[in-house]
């Protein structure tokens, strides 16, 4: 029986297929055309030519990217609805269609058809899972995928690499992602609280009080913000804004945000503003817009976006945000281990700031309202102990599913960016989330077992059981679980960490090499992390033993375990029996 009859595009070391790409592909149509003939190679050993479509046509052709090739097939296909991401994957008679939208949608179909057909995995930016097979078949397809968010943002350090971004379809603004891979969703540099920037205290301060925050009928110059019902520092903003879109043509969105503190304006023009709106939204939007407003006219395509954070998460009454402005709303004070659409629970240091009986769900309905441009800016670790178990796995996707539902058009889900991030199951996360923010229905337990099955081989099931017992734990005993929980925290009781080390000695002894091992005892190390820092008394040699722990943490290449403190200022504190916290 021949190739053609059986749809196979591989038989033991055979093949009569090619991969037809346009002259005109775009640069990531060519290099999704690299990418199918390199991994098929990789899984086969078997190289598929890779053909323009001057050529003639014939049988047996992979056909990417709206070429001539596929219009002689007489397909009728959408390509304004799939937009820049979305495609088509479709066999049609002896052929394979993977086409999308020519900036990302073709590259996205490839990397799709090379996942749920072939069986491909890309686990971390080193770390892959590309299985072996003598026989490739193809069986009959037809499937549309179009992304239901525009903006997907996993903010691990490993998941900047611009490939593992590219492979697991997200276009995140932090990604090292290149022409080749259809290049962003690219915010500006000056990426979040830039009142600063674009007002800056040192420079204007000591002259024009005025421009800052009044509070208790005083101009301060201390965590201030702006004072925006002044006109010149909408001027003066307005300026700064037009610099930043000449310095960064490429990029699309452009912060005009509140600084990362408290303190808005109380003069009594502001104050009136938001007294009408009841919310310090009100004075924000209103600003907001009116920067939004002048930058349309000469630069249409750019976004500007701000925060709904803290003092500004409640929407206000009146006000409405202009189809060019972003509203990113925070989650920061929610807690983490319960659905945000099932808990109202405060999990913040500073609960005292937090409106009673504010409800991130409620704000987010009521921003769904009011605006089609809706982001999230989302939390998916302890910021103030990254190596700590932090139980959140399984809300990640009721969370995002419910963000979706109420119409949020991007997220970012900021983990442990720093240099050399890994934290306490950094790479599983990032990649848990890139499947969610691609697809909400993906299966959140196959989307673990497949990554703990391809990062840690044998040592997989011991790992999953400790997973699942810590989620069960605050699931059971409802326990809340915020960003800056100490390692105290009720979940990491002393039966928990006692079942842990015994789950955790199994891993090691089934780890199938000394690789494996050595990522078996990465995570293993927050329940060290715990133990040494909730029992300062307990251990006799302590010091010598925070020595070894550090000692671990630098050998696997972890940089930071506190966002914002250095490793060395981490180890002294942690040396004189204390928290890594301050």
């Amino acid at each position: 029986m021949s190739l053609k009859e059986k749809k196979l595009l591989v038989n033991d070391g055979c093949t009569g297929w090619r991969i037809v790409i346009g002259d005109d592909a775009s640069p990531s149509e060519r290099y999704a055309s690299e990418e199918l003939q390199h991994f098929i190679k990789e899984i086969s050993g078997v190289c598929i030519p890779i053909v323009k479509d001057s050529c003639e046509k014939r049988e047996n052709e992979i056909i990417l990217g709206n070429n001539k090739h596929l219009s002689q097939l007489g397909l009728d296909i959408d390509w304004l609805k799939l937009g820049d991401e979305g495609f088509i994957i479709k066999t049609v008679n002896s052929n394979l269609i993977i086409a999308g939208g020519k900036l990302r949608g073709t590259l996205y179909g490839v990397y799709t058809f090379l996942e749920d057909y072939l069986g491909c995995r890309w686990l971390s930016s080193k770390v892959s899972s590309i299985p072996k097979r003598k026989i490739i078949e193809i069986p009959e397809i037809d499937i549309e995928q179009i992304p239901v968010l525009e903006y997907r943002e996993p903010f691990y350090f490993d998941a900047f690499d611009g490939d593992w971004c590219a492979r697991n379809k997200c276009n995140s603004s932090f990604g090292r992602l290149e022409e080749k891979h259809g290049n962003k969703m690219k915010y500006s540099t000056h990426f979040v609280h830039t009142f600063n920037e674009l007002v800056p205290v040192s420079e204007y301060f000591d002259t024009h009080p005025e421009y800052f925050s009044e509070v208790n009928g005083k101009r301060i110059s201390e965590h201030t913000q702006l004072c925006l019902t002044n006109e010149d520092v909408f001027k003066i903003a307005l300026d700064r804004v037009r610099e930043w879109i000449e310095k960064e043509p490429d990029a699309k969105i452009f912060s005009v945000s509140q600084n990362d503190w408290y303190n808005p304006c109380q003069c009594k023009n502001c104050r009136e503003i938001d007294e009408r709106e009841g919310s310090h939204s009100g004075t924000l939007l209103y600003f907001v817009n009116r920067i939004a407003e002048e930058i349309e006219k000469d630069y249409p395509d750019k976004l500007i976006d701000t925060l709904a954070y803290q003092y500004t998460r409640k929407p206000p009454k009146y006000v409405r945000p202009r189809k060019n402005v972003i509203i990113r709303l925070c989650s920061i004070e929610s807690c983490f281990s319960h659905p945000f659409e099932e808990c109202d629970a405060v999990s913040y240091p500073f609960r005292d700031r937090v409106e009673e009986g504010s409800s991130f769900a409620k704000d987010l309905q009521e921003w769904a309202k009011i605006t089609d441009r809706l982001y999230v800016w989302d939390y998916v670790t302890n910021f103030a102990h990254y190596i700590m178990p932090f139980p959140n796995l399984y809300v990640l996707q009721p969370n995002i599913k419910f963000m979706i539902k109420n119409n949020v058009k991007g997220i970012f889900e900021e983990g442990n960016y720093s240099q050399g991030g890994k934290g306490e199951f950094a790479e599983l996360r990032a990649y848990v989330l890139a499947k969610l923010l691609w697809n909400p229905d993906y299966d959140v337990d196959l989307a673990i077992n497949e990554f703990l099955i391809g990062y840690y081989g044998s040592a997989a099931a011991p790992i999953r059981q400790y997973i699942d017992m810590l989620h069960r734990k605050v699931v059971d005993e409802n326990i809340h679980v915020g960003i800056f929980d100490p390692p105290t925290s009720k979940y990491l009781s002393k039966d928990i960490l006692e079942k842990a080390e015994e789950l955790f000695d199994r891993a090691e002894m089934l780890a199938d090499n000394d690789e494996i091992l050595e990522r078996v005892r990465i995570a293993r190390l927050p329940i060290e992390y715990v133990k040494l820092s909730t029992t300062p008394g307990y251990y006799p040699n302590r010091a010598e033993l925070v020595k070894s722990f550090f000692a671990k943490i630098k050998k696997a290449g972890i940089t930071q375990i506190k966002e914002g403190q250095s490793l060395e200022e981490s180890q002294r504190i942690m040396e004189k029996g204390k928290e890594c916290v301050i």
